[in-house]
């Protein structure tokens, strides 16, 4: 960490804009004492509260605003792997990503080479790897590639010997063993099958190794403005260690704790679990026969069209929808504690726990909200959090904003994701990531990165939910735009309220001296992605200075 160069937390800041709050007027001057905002307002007026002795520092151009919660992302996934972001963007095809694999493969030892990042809709043929591509490259010992998002990842055939999967392995719950017509795996492993190969091909702990990423990674979250993160996918067994390390970079951590599995939701007295619903990529949509026939008619379009290749990689990951007993059809990967939610619901109420609610698709959220209602006596006792809510219709919408949860949400996915997202269109009133009607109803929405499955930067995902770039120089769903205020306000105040910082995230009296500086007004017609934070402050020691 960068030291303040001015001595104790004690201090009024001055100089440049100050805002409390994401939706507050500027004021003059900042009172910080014992690492609490201590007063607000003028200048005279803030040295009169604090004292005439406490130091003022003028900063000289930009402003100060409360610093970014990020509420959902990976921190520990990247502490834990040597090679997370390894093949983000490392090639172009298939070929050339199987280079980038033989390199590591001859570089490194014996046991699991595991190497994460790729995305397999950016590759030109639009999948993932084989098998036996990567037997290709790398055929003696066992190999597994990991998807940018974790829920879809190829293990070569010793990496398939090494997990006892076979012709005859039956997918695991909330997983799928993709197969060929022969029905010999492929290789490629997705949702549930993707974390058992990713729990076993886990390096092993090296604690200086781990803390030196630690120091890494931290160091990046200061530098984007970030004090406090969710951290969605914390093995029970690390968590206590793992905030301490982390308090100590400057750094507070809500964990969400799984078992030894990613999809293993792991319940504790006074702290969350995380539950997943359904898939990633691979979510649980559920459909009217009219919605059905409408998307069957944009796919066709599609396939006609210069989007052919991604069209039809869309449908083969989406599947055939299937009619079910509710007299709708359904598609994706659903995990089995979709519809044991009531159970857990239940459990983490007895044991005084919160539940965070990983519900991508409409058929998960639903689940969710059905749950809910089943429950009306948990209502305002159990805190409960979904994560992601991608794909939602009014109906949706208005029943959160009844069961008052709050929706964590990634606007960086529409830049990442956004355009293969829009080849084939979720058919109406379904939309993708409805920011404003959602605030609009009531949800309360808090802003998260999801990194690495997305950039780290804030501000990028600001920006993201203000202009709803697809990535191409399209745009998704414009009328769902948010103001600079409401991004900002979705990344500070609700998103610490979602983590547990009922006073954080904003600069109010008696909140954490929890603080950025960047280089212009963001409230000024400033793009937010042009922004460069120039210091950052945890409880009011600073803790990163910008060059």
């Amino acid at each position: 960490m960068t030291k303040d160069p001015y001595e104790g937390s004690d201090r009024v800041l001055t100089g440049v804009p100050i805002y409390v709050r994401a939706d507050s007027e500027a004021v003059e001057a900042l009172g910080v004492v014992g690492g609490q905002v201590a007063a607000r307002g003028t200048l005279p007026d803030v040295r009169r509260a604090v004292g005439l002795d406490v130091p003022v520092r003028a900063l000289a151009h930009g402003a100060l605003l409360p610093a970014f919660v990020d509420a959902h992302q990976h921190g520990v996934l990247v502490a834990l792997d040597p090679h997370t972001d390894t093949l983000y963007r490392a090639a172009d095809d298939i070929a050339g990503l199987m280079h980038v694999v033989s390199q590591h493969c001859a570089e490194t030892g014996d046991g699991w080479l595991r190497l994460h990042g790729y995305e397999p809709m950016a590759l030109t043929e639009r999948r993932s790897p084989t098998a036996r591509e990567l037997d290709g490259v790398c055929p003696e010992r066992p190999v597994h590639v990991i998807s940018r998002t974790y829920h879809e990842s190829v293990v070569n055939t010793a990496g398939l010997d090494a997990l006892r999967i076979s012709s005859t392995t039956p997918d695991p719950p909330g997983g799928r063993i993709v197969r060929n017509r022969r029905g010999r795996p492929t290789g490629v492993l997705l949702e549930a099958a993707s974390f058992l190969a990713e729990q076993s091909s886990r390096p092993p702990f090296d604690l200086a190794a781990v803390e030196t990423r630690l120091d890494g990674y931290a160091r990046r979250l200061l530098a984007s403005g970030i004090t406090r993160i969710g951290d969605a996918a914390v093995p029970a067994d690390l968590a206590d260690w793992y905030v301490a390390a982390m308090a100590r970079r400057g750094i507070s951590v809500q964990p969400m704790l799984v078992g030894d599995r990613i999809d293993e939701p792991h319940i504790r007295t006074g702290s969350t679990a995380k539950v997943l619903a359904d898939g990633g990529e691979y979510c649980h949509l559920c459909m009217s026969g009219r919605q059905v026939a409408r998307i069957f008619a944009a796919s066709s379009r599609a396939m006609l069209g210069a989007e052919a290749s991604t069209a039809r990689a869309v449908g083969r990951r989406s599947g055939f929808p299937l009619r079910e007993g509710d007299g709708r059809w359904h598609t994706g990967i659903r995990f089995p504690e979709e519809v044991e939610l009531p159970a857990l619901m239940n459990a983490a109420a007895e044991a005084g726990a919160g539940l965070a609610i990983h519900a991508v698709g409409n058929g998960a959220v639903d689940a969710v909200l059905a749950a809910l209602t089943a429950r009306p006596d948990l209502a305002g006792f159990l805190p409960v959090r979904i994560e992601h809510a991608m794909v939602l219709d009014p109906r949706l919408v208005d029943g959160i904003a009844a069961a008052g949860v709050p929706v964590v949400a990634q606007p960086g996915f529409l830049s990442a994701y956004g355009h293969d997202l829009e080849v084939v269109p979720v058919p109406q009133p379904l939309s993708l990531m409805p920011f404003r009607t959602m605030l609009e109803a009531g949800v309360p929405v808090a802003f998260s990165s999801d990194f690495p499955a997305a950039g780290l930067s804030p501000w990028s995902a600001v920006a993201d939910a203000m202009a709803r770039p697809d990535g191409r120089g399209g745009h998704i769903h414009p009328d769902e735009s948010l103001t600079a205020r409401q991004a900002i306000r979705a990344y500070t105040s609700t998103a610490a309220e979602v983590t547990g910082l009922s006073n954080g995230g904003t600069l109010e009296v008696g909140s954490p001296a929890d603080m950025q500086w960047v280089d212009a007004d963001p409230f000024t017609n400033t793009d937010p992605r042009r922004l460069t934070v120039l210091g950052v402050w945890s409880s009011g020691i600073q803790v990163y200075a910008g060059r």
